[in-house]
């Protein structure tokens, strides 16, 4: 549908929609998350940055920027959609495939100069139809070790190899899997032992005679002290470099069921959260004793009371499971939800503010600077889920800002 034109010309002039929330990502803060992160590996140890889901929310292209800064030449995508959005934005160095390629990509992962991870058969038939013309395709080949997801069991890889090996148009860059309990490091070590296992015996198969890296450790295996490989492979080939694989602590959070391990970490960078969440303040008014606020009459007030509504809800990845748990803060007071969370507010209590320390436009949500604010942590027990899936979800239409430095303002996308 296109604009009539006086509103057309409403949106040349530079006016907008106002923002109903908005997140807040400092990019400062997470440039040094990656720096601390980095500099917890040993030697011959680098990072495999993981920035799938819109950087688990913080935005893929500004977190894509601000890892090349940190001079880590790589990052890791789920598929091609999210590729392609790295290289229009200019983002040239190296991008991972985590879920492979589909039929029709195969020309594609060329022409970007993509890395697809290779985790089934039915992708070496896409690729033998394929095998003429074109670059050749860096592959990481992916064993499965016990998530039973994706990948090749240790004793199909003879066979998976035999057949690459006869495609002239590809080759085997890296060797990877995927621990299903990263946390837990009794369970990562018998996936590591799978692992180990199945390099060990194709580690010289004429396939891998350009193999250059293996990797293996998502966050928790990170902080675990479980990236590389010990003791090294022995082989007649070159040394591998050992990629980390982090994700949720670039960003500033700790996988939940690592914080019961943490005095045992052999890792502890300290990471911080870098993502602040508000609403906009749509409505102040007084309400006498007795009414009810908001959907079910789930809440009666006890008291004469100052109700704020704010312009943000389940739609915008507020979980409805904070309906009368939740709070926000503005003046140094926590603002408790009033009633159920809405598709698109929130009712809190201002009652006890001064007016002279009310809130003008926006009320915080989640703010990791100040200890009365919800945390991402706090949200996800209560709502009874994982942090990553507040992080993807929480304010995906709401307008965003990037502040901290990491990155000029010509850097930003607009």
């Amino acid at each position: 549908m296109t604009p009539s034109a006086p509103l057309a010309d409403d949106l040349r002039s530079g006016d907008s929609p106002a923002a109903r929330s908005r997140v807040t990502v400092d990019l400062g803060g997470l440039l040094g998350n990656i720096r601390e992160v980095k500099s917890s590996l040993s030697p011959g140890e680098d990072l495999l940055p993981v920035i799938k889901s819109n950087a688990y929310g913080h935005g893929m292209i500004p977190v894509s920027r601000a890892i090349s800064l940190a001079g880590i030449p790589r990052v890791a995508v789920m598929g091609a959609d999210e590729a392609c959005l790295l290289r229009e934005s200019g983002y040239d160095g190296q991008i991972v495939l985590l879920g492979g390629f589909s039929p029709g990509e195969v020309s594609l992962c060329r022409r970007l100069s993509l890395t697809p991870v290779l985790h089934h058969a039915d992708q070496i038939r896409l690729l033998e139809d394929s095998s003429t013309g074109g670059a050749c395709l860096p592959l990481h080949l992916k064993i499965d070790s016990g998530m039973g997801r994706l990948g090749f069991l240790p004793e199909e890889l003879v066979d998976i190899l035999d057949r690459l090996e006869a495609l002239s148009s590809v080759r085997i860059e890296g060797l990877m899997t995927h621990f299903p309990v990263s946390e837990d490091r009794e369970d990562s070590e018998a996936c590591r032992e799978i692992f180990r296992r199945g390099v060990t015996a194709v580690r010289n198969h004429p396939a891998l005679s350009r193999l250059s890296v293996i990797h293996m450790a998502s966050s928790g295996a990170v902080l675990s002290g479980k990236v590389s490989l010990d003791p090294p492979l022995i082989s007649s080939g070159p040394p591998l470099s050992a990629w980390a694989r982090p994700g949720l602590l670039l960003y500033g959070h700790y996988p939940e069921a690592s914080r019961e391990i943490r005095n045992g970490w052999v890792r502890s960078p300290d990471v911080r959260p870098v993502f602040r969440v508000e609403g906009r303040l749509l409505s102040v008014r007084t309400l006498p004793g007795g009414s009810s606020v908001s959907y079910g009459r789930t809440v009666r007030l006890a008291r004469k009371s100052r109700i704020g509504v704010l312009g943000m809800g389940y739609a915008d990845g507020l979980p409805r499971l904070l309906s009368g748990r939740g709070w926000a803060v503005a003046a140094g007071r926590k603002l408790p939800f009033l009633g159920r969370v809405c598709m698109d507010m929130v009712a809190v209590d201002m009652t006890d503010i001064p007016a002279d320390e009310m809130p003008k436009e926006w009320v915080c949500l989640i703010d990791p600077g100040d200890p009365l604010s919800m945390t991402v942590d706090h949200l996800a027990r209560e709502a009874g889920t994982i942090p990553y899936e507040i992080l993807c979800l929480m304010g995906h239409r709401s307008e965003r800002r990037y502040v901290g430095g990491a990155l000029s303002a010509s850097d930003l996308p607009v």
